[in-house]
């Protein structure tokens, strides 16, 4: 039976929420560069995951590509830092619940290393799985699992084109969230209002209302403020970039929340949040290459070390995020297919922060400042 450890000063909580941070921030920049005028939703950990699992799988140059990648020591250092730091982030309350699950599909004939199987099932506690790449029930099984992993959220992460008769692997991640505002919006209060788009043009969202005591901050680039969950060290974070500011302004303020809401002080605040439902899916081939990993997609990958003969013939995530005035429910899943070479209150005068333009957001955990979920919010 694993313990489940309190965040702590150790180094190991430092390196791994920084690197998983700044890897996740770095995939969101270039998806939102590549889709200038589209949501993007990701979780930064369910991709880091996975690519830590690969990390562990790869040799020669394709290890060097990952290692520079990640800003990591070797595998055999990160997975008990990973192992660890999922023990405290994997937690139920009555009013919040947060699942992570890994899995590992072995093609038929299909004989991985037995140390790289045993590490991601010991420090990523990945389920092992049989299945036929050339069957149709494939697709069926990984989706069932990702549906399961993300209790209904995301129904499809793969399908039939996705697998060639050289098929031969895969791993899957899937994250779930679910929480309840500590102090609920007033559903009476959501009133129709228009939502500002990139360029020019609106349109109408349904847009929830209160006016409450928050953690918050302003600067020349933004407004900040901590949304936080009941019975929960998780808080959502949204910023707010004011007029004439970009995203590029800052879009490093979700790279560790904890430490851009340092200075935050509780205030009075109306605020003014659209209802969300967004659902996002990409390939992650081209980010990992240009952010590095270009060995995995050619004949000059490396992944000897799960079983000699891989590389990676392509790496999906999906995303679905629901806000509403009760709280927050959003999931994610990653998966990258192998086959055979040939992701108190102020008492000033009440802020207000109307969020009806453009802006960034992130689900953080308050005791390690490990980002579960973040997102360039364009047209919720």
């Amino acid at each position: 039976m694993q313990t489940t450890l309190l965040p702590s000063d150790k180094d190991y909580w430092k390196h791994i929420v920084t690197s998983n941070n700044q890897f996740g921030l770095n995939v969101l920049k270039t998806l939102a560069m590549a889709s200038p005028s589209s949501n993007v939703m990701i979780s930064p950990t369910s991709i880091f995951l996975t690519a830590c699992m690969l990390y562990n799988g790869a040799g020669g140059n394709t290890y060097s590509e990952f290692a520079n990648a990640l800003q990591l020591p070797k595998p055999s250092e990160i997975n008990p830092w990973n192992r660890q730091l999922l023990n405290y982030l994997v937690m139920s309350k009555p009013d919040h619940e947060v699942s992570i699950a890994s899995a590992l599909w072995f093609g038929q004939g299909v004989r991985c290393h037995e140390d790289f199987v045993n590490n991601a099932v010991e420090s990523y506690s990945a389920s092992l799985y049989g299945v036929d790449f050339n069957s149709p029930e494939a697709v069926e099984q990984i989706n069932f699992w990702a549906e399961n992993a993300t209790n209904g959220k995301i129904t499809k992460i793969v399908d039939s084109s996705d697998f060639t008769p050289l098929s031969a692997f895969a791993i899957t991640n899937a994250i779930y969230f679910f929480a309840q505002w500590q102090t609920k919006f007033k559903a009476e209060l959501t009133r129709e209002e228009p939502f500002y788009l990139v360029g020019s043009g609106s349109k109408n969202v349904m847009m929830m209302n209160t006016n409450d005591s928050f953690v918050y901050k302003e600067d020349d680039n933004a407004q900040i403020i901590k949304l936080p969950y009941k019975q929960s060290p998780y808080y959502m974070q949204i910023v707010l970039p004011k007029l004439g500011r970009s995203f590029g302004h800052c879009i490093e303020y979700i790279k560790n929340p904890n430490i851009a809401m340092a200075g935050a002080v509780a205030s009075k605040v109306d605020l003014k949040l659209p209802r969300m439902e967004i659902a996002f899916d990409c390939s992650l081939n081209s980010v990992f290459a240009q952010l590095g990993m270009r060995d995995l997609f050619g004949q000059s990958c490396d992944l000897s070390l799960i079983t000699p003969g891989l590389l990676v013939s392509f790496i999906k995530h999906a995303a679905k995020l629901s806000v509403d005035e009760s709280g927050t429910e959003v999931a994610a899943t990653t998966i990258a297919g192998m086959s055979w070479g040939a992701a108190p209150g102020s008492q000033a005068p009440p802020i207000a922060m109307t969020v009806n333009r453009p802006f960034l957001m992130a689900i953080a955990d308050s005791g390690t400042g490990q980002v579960l979920f973040s997102g360039a919010i364009l047209a919720p």
